[in-house]
């Protein structure tokens, strides 16, 4: 009797036990699971898209897709972190899913954005380079602070080092480097363009001196000079027309007119020969007229105002002398030849011949463009 009870209860135990494990097994057959062959198909294709600078050339996609596949992951484990039977990996799936979507996005637009990127940063050196040849043909003669050359010189060995990164496909640095280049370049044109909007404030005089000097020329059919700081030239005229033209080199503080002796400054101004000399300090010379009367009044009302000390003289002696071809402004205020090229300007000029210096012969705008 008690046999027969017994094994009544061990079938039922037995059949309870299998239909637990039935159950269970059918638990972990049907439960969810985490979408793993995804995250590796996502991780593939970030790491493709990687190479090929996706996170540089198609950022938003990229950055997106990273930011799905990290919230994938954290909710992953946050499923993970339940008992098994309570686990839902829906939201898991919807994120690696976007995040797939988002690194194709990436990897499919970055060839395309490469090449536009590409030739913005080529348009945009070219355009940096051009600044600086200009600077090297006009700026590198202008008596600039310290500051102002090296900010010119960092600028310039910034873009040909973006240029070279660019090349080795380091767009990261390539970008830097010219983003650097670009601000010191900035801080030394904003400097020098200021500099010159206030000097070239003189041009409509200097143009009168000009077509006053060039008609004189024309009346008389004799020589006359025009001294062009600027473009450190001098252009001889004949007879109104333009027969030559000169380099010419300055005091080192050319650029504005003359304030006081001993400021290594050349003058401004309509002035004439009154002395040839050919055994001067400085080979053959012809000295001007300065101080003429325009520059006795400007001296005296700078000393009014205090902008020239009462100790200053106005100063003198500024010729047109030999010893030039130094390649860089170094007279004390004299405007300096070489000496065969001051041996041709002797013959011509006379005792009493036009000569007019002024800072420009043509405007800013044309200047610069």
């Amino acid at each position: 009797m008690k046999s027969g009870i017994y094994k009544k209860i061990f079938a039922s135990i037995g059949i309870l036990s299998l239909v637990t494990l039935v159950v269970l097994a059918l638990l972990i057959l049907f439960m969810d699971k985490p979408p793993m062959e995804d995250f590796r198909k996502c991780n593939e294709i970030m790491t493709q898209a990687k190479k090929i600078n996706a996170d540089i050339y198609a950022p938003e996609y990229y950055q997106a897709a990273e930011t799905n596949y990290k919230y994938a992951l954290i909710e992953v484990k946050r499923q993970n972190e339940k008992l098994f039977f309570q686990h839902n990996y829906s939201k898991a799936k919807e994120l690696i899913v976007l995040a797939i979507l988002k690194a194709e996005l990436a990897q499919n637009a970055s060839g395309t954005n490469k090449d536009t990127q590409k030739a913005r940063f080529l348009k945009e050196t070219e355009l940096l380079r051009k600044k600086l040849d200009s600077y090297h043909d006009f700026f590198i003669k202008l008596p600039l602070r310290i500051q102002t050359r090296k900010d010119y010189e960092f600028g310039k060995l910034s873009v040909e080092e973006s240029l070279n990164a660019f090349e080795k496909g380091d767009v990261n640095k390539a970008n830097q480097k010219l983003n650097e280049g670009k601000a010191r370049i900035s801080y030394a044109d904003a400097e020098v363009n200021a500099h010159l909007k206030e000097y070239f404030s003189r041009f409509p005089k200097w143009q009168k001196w000009v077509a006053s000097t060039i008609a004189t020329s024309a009346s008389t059919r004799s020589y006359a000079l025009v001294i062009d700081k600027i473009k450190h030239k001098g252009f001889l005229y004949f007879g109104g027309k333009l027969n030559k033209e000169y380099d010419v080199e300055f005091g080192k503080n050319w650029i504005g007119d003359k304030q006081y002796a001993g400021d290594n400054a050349t003058p401004e101004g309509r002035y004439m020969v009154t002395r040839k000399a050919r055994d001067s300090g400085y080979y053959k010379a012809m000295l001007l007229n300065y101080p003429n009367e325009e520059d006795r009044a400007n001296f005296a009302e700078r000393r009014r105002s205090g902008q020239i000390p009462k100790s200053r003289g106005i100063g003198g002696l500024i010729e047109i002398h030999g010893n030039g071809g130094k390649g860089v402004d170094w007279t004390k205020g004299c405007v300096a030849l070489t000496d065969d090229k001051i041996d041709e300007l002797f013959s011509k000029l006379s005792v009493g011949s036009p000569v007019t210096i002024v800072g420009s012969t043509v405007s800013l705008s044309d200047l610069l463009n």
